[in-house]
């Protein structure tokens, strides 16, 4: 494997349970070998390594692969489908991106007038009329907004370039998502956190962490199961900071992470 150079990298603990000889005593006060569970925390290094030039040109590569088959398959592109919403709604989907647009500037001035009156204790009648009536639109006008955004996105979710896009996240991930383990002596080893040769046995990988240990196909991928459970979600976190060029390193990609994902 050529070498790789580290762009993000974060530390994840996990529970190790191990079955270790022990001596106990037993009813006649005799000493007896036996065995117990003994529980310890074990922490990994999970990397995301930096993509080469040449590594995001095959991704863009595999992207247009994608994209051409889902439309192949019959996936429209989002220039189809927005020109399809337009035949078929007309009139009406100029209409609700008007009542949106309404809702958006509905919210902002009911917001401003919250903010001006609230904590004032004395407001005259109207005054605290309209800190309610600004409540109340303030709450419904965000509720349009919700309502419109989600439509639209669920609708674009469904295109080609959308689901092209989640197959080129993907393939980052899955290329470039290692772990570091520390072995009995001391010595770090790297090791890829989805097993395969490949996308597809990649996602392959993927798709059998994702389900429970029981019903995982490839036992020995436990230890790989109990990290990527701990760290997926960040995982594409940064994969999505750094491929929309918002951070380019550990410093830029936590900053902007903190920006959009304050709970993350």
């Amino acid at each position: 494997m050529k070498e790789l150079k580290e762009l993000y990298s974060f530390t994840v603990t996990r529970e190790i349970k191990k079955v270790v000889p022990s001596l106990r005593k037993n009813k006649k006060g005799e000493t007896v070998e036996s065995k117990k569970t003994v529980k310890s925390k074990s922490k990994n290094r999970v990397i995301f390594m930096k993509p080469s030039f040449a590594d995001v040109e095959d991704a863009e590569f595999f992207y247009g692969q994608k994209y051409n088959e889902l439309i192949n398959a019959g996936f429209l592109t989002k220039a189809m489908l927005n020109k399809k919403i337009g035949d078929i709604g007309g009139q009406s989907s100029k209409l609700l991106e008007e009542v949106a647009n309404k809702a958006v500037l509905d919210n902002v001035e009911s917001a401003k007038i919250i903010e001006f009156y609230e904590g004032q204790d004395d407001l005259q009648e109207d005054q605290q009329k309209k800190l309610l009536e600004a409540k109340e639109l303030f709450i419904s006008s965000r509720k349009i907004v919700q309502d419109f955004e989600t439509s639209f996105r669920d609708q674009f979710n469904q295109t080609a370039d959308a689901k092209a896009e989640q197959r080129i996240l993907e393939w980052f991930i899955f290329n470039f998502s290692f772990y570091e383990q520390e072995s009995e002596n001391g010595d770090k080893e790297i090791f890829p956190l989805f097993v395969g040769d490949g996308y597809d046995a990649k996602r392959a990988c993927y798709l059998d962490l994702c389900e429970d240990i029981e019903n995982m196909q490839k036992k020995s991928l436990v230890t790989e199961k109990v990290i990527f459970d701990a760290s997926f979600s960040k995982l594409a976190m940064v994969v999505n900071i750094w491929y929309s060029k918002m951070g380019d390193d550990q410093k830029s990609i936590d900053a902007k992470m903190k920006e959009i994902f304050p709970d993350g």
